[in-house]
């Protein structure tokens, strides 16, 4: 069967779906709790599988305090919201900060912490959905919002996200997946550094952030900054060729801009092909493609070293700075407090919140 359910924590309900595509070239692994993705297995360019997904094997250890948002959906608030403040229809709203002066992912119960009621779909394509009711007032946001995503694993290898919500009262959003990818796979390479990443000409620049990780609100060049750039002659640039310009951050941890139809609802837009990552070490290359505006690169900078042991698909390998890169796709951070990027953010009631995200999967021999 194509999608398979196992209860792996009967006393905490938590269960574990797995989603394979009928060749078996892709199979994803999905919890209830967080709608994280704890596994994705591809073939190298050798035919070995590979688990290119940073996680866990046990539910407990994605509950340490020092989880960095392991493979989990990111609510009611992806990136950072400055000083933990936004205003809807004239009444400001206090969030708990999180980040330093930020309020980051939600708060300090987001999504990430939530369990999911989940529904199979479909086995053929493999597909679940996951939903969840936040209630008015939940971690300081205003209006109950009910979430719905769905995870499909396609015959052509790839994994399509889709995102929707509704408001009873107008409220602010902005949702993502926080997967950490390591296309060599941990165990054969501990850290992305040698990953090579590729950006196409969609990608149109990058925001520039204060010293609190905040846009400004201006929208900067390649040749503003060129350590930025993975684009023409720069395209296949290794992540960690150009650390020594990054050491405030340790790396990149910084929102692109592909576009700036700043609606609600993105999903009728067209999917847009923004990145190429491509691991040498094993031939996996993964395109990444997105009908939202912008994502952020991180670059795993603050992974604590020595606290998480990894999964027996990669040799139990402890992860460390630099496990795995995310490219969350998303709106800009701290749109509530930016006039010409809130209405991308501000989902009103009679309204709803949509967006898609694919990730597909090849190798290069």
């Amino acid at each position: 069967m194509p999608v398979t359910k196992t209860t792996i924590d009967a006393a905490n309900g938590i269960d574990q779906y797995t989603l394979i595509n009928s060749a078996k070239t892709l199979s994803v692994m999905v919890l209830n709790y967080g709608g994280t993705l704890t596994h994705i297995l591809v073939p190298d360019k050798n035919g070995a599988i590979r688990d290119v997904a940073v996680g866990f094997d046990d539910y407990e250890a994605y509950k340490n305090a020092d989880n960095p948002f392991f493979g989990a959906l990111i609510g009611r608030f992806a990136n950072r919201i400055g000083e933990g403040k936004f205003t809807v229809d004239g009444k400001e709203y206090q969030l708990e900060k999180n980040n330093g002066p930020n309020a980051l992912h939600g708060g300090l119960e987001g999504f990430d912490k939530r369990k999911w009621d989940v529904t199979i779909l479909s086995e053929e394509p493999a597909s679940i959905q996951l939903d969840l009711v936040s209630p008015d007032g939940d971690q300081g946001y205003p209006g109950e919002l009910k979430t719905t995503v769905t995870y499909t694993v396609t015959d052509d290898n790839a994994l399509e996200v889709t995102y929707k919500a509704v408001t009873d009262k107008d409220t602010v959003l902005n949702l993502t997946n926080h997967n950490y990818f390591n296309l060599a796979g941990v165990s054969q390479n501990p850290d992305i550094l040698n990953t090579q990443i590729t950006m196409t000409d969609e990608v149109k620049g990058f925001l520039e952030l204060d010293d609190n990780a905040l846009p400004t609100g201006k929208e900067l060049s390649w040749s503003d900054a060129p350590q930025m750039n993975f684009t023409g002659d720069k395209a296949g640039t290794t992540i960690g060729a150009r650390f020594d310009e990054l050491k405030s951050t340790n790396g990149y941890d910084h929102p692109y801009v592909i576009h700036k139809n700043y609606g609600i609802n993105t999903s009728d837009l067209p999917l847009r092909k923004a990145v190429i990552a491509y691991a040498p070490e094993t031939g996996i290359q993964m395109e990444f493609a997105t009908t939202e505006p912008a994502f952020q690169l991180y670059t795993g900078n603050f992974i604590k070293s020595g606290v998480f042991t990894g999964k027996k698909s990669q040799e139990g390998v402890s992860y460390g700075t630099h496990a795995g890169f995310c490219l969350e796709s998303s709106r800009n951070p701290d749109a509530p407090n930016k006039p010409d990027w809130k209405s991308s953010v501000l989902l009103k009631k009679g309204d709803t919140y949509g967006s898609k995200t694919v990730f597909s999967f090849g190798v290069r021999q």
